[in-house]
């Protein structure tokens, strides 16, 4: 991927900042190791809708009931997508407790949807998981939830009908609770362990 912004360094920085935290939840401290936990300052996602791999509505409706991981990346990423999502196949494998496995359903989500169709995303994220979902939208619609969540992306194209380009973008993971609320965050680099552990936690603690 191409050199950093200073945007994109902040928002690492501001990322890594989490890793390392604690939640408490009914007075007991819990220790997190690459997650951040916001509990009782989680807060609602505003309205948006996407399309998922079956090009059906995937918005705040469809979240609800389960707790979401949501990754931003690009099918023709080269490098950090498809290690993210090998990292999170890892982490579900991982997970021992049948219904902490059950209650989370991961989302991989495309900044770049004037080539990654709903058809591509289904083929792309069922290779890793056969669980794993794929939703996108047009850039407008996709930044009124990346922006209200603090995630960066940036097609980086030279002209409007360049058809090989990348894509800047954060590697965070996000995490989104029952009541589709924005809960929390898992930095990257991603460690499949630790984050069955975290997450193992956060879902039977809440």
């Amino acid at each position: 991927m191409k050199k950093s912004t200073p945007y994109t360094i902040a928002l690492i920085a501001l990322v890594l900042g989490f890793v390392g935290s604690w939640f408490v939840q009914d007075s007991k401290p819990v220790k997190l190791e690459v997650s951040r936990w916001f509990g009782e300052q989680s807060r609602a996602l505003p309205d948006f809708e996407l399309r998922d791999e079956d090009n059906q509505p995937f918005g705040q409706a469809q979240m609800k009931g389960k707790w979401n991981m949501l990754y931003f990346g690009f099918i023709n990423c080269p490098d950090i997508c498809p290690v993210s999502l090998q990292a999170m196949a890892e982490m579900m494998k991982a997970i021992d407790n049948k219904n902490v496995r059950d209650a989370i359903q991961f989302t991989f989500v495309s900044v770049d949807p004037d080539r990654d169709t709903p058809e591509l995303l289904k083929s792309y994220v069922k290779y890793f998981d056969s669980s794993f979902k794929g939703a996108t939208a047009p850039l407008a619609e996709l930044k009124k939830l990346t922006s209200s969540i603090g995630i960066a992306h940036q097609l980086e194209k030279t002209s409007d009908d360049q058809e090989s380009y990348l894509v800047s973008h954060s590697g965070a993971i996000i995490l989104v609770n029952p009541e589709a609320q924005f809960s929390g965050i898992f930095g990257a680099p991603h460690d499949a362990l630790a984050m069955a552990r975290d997450i193992t936690k956060i879902v039977q603690h809440y």
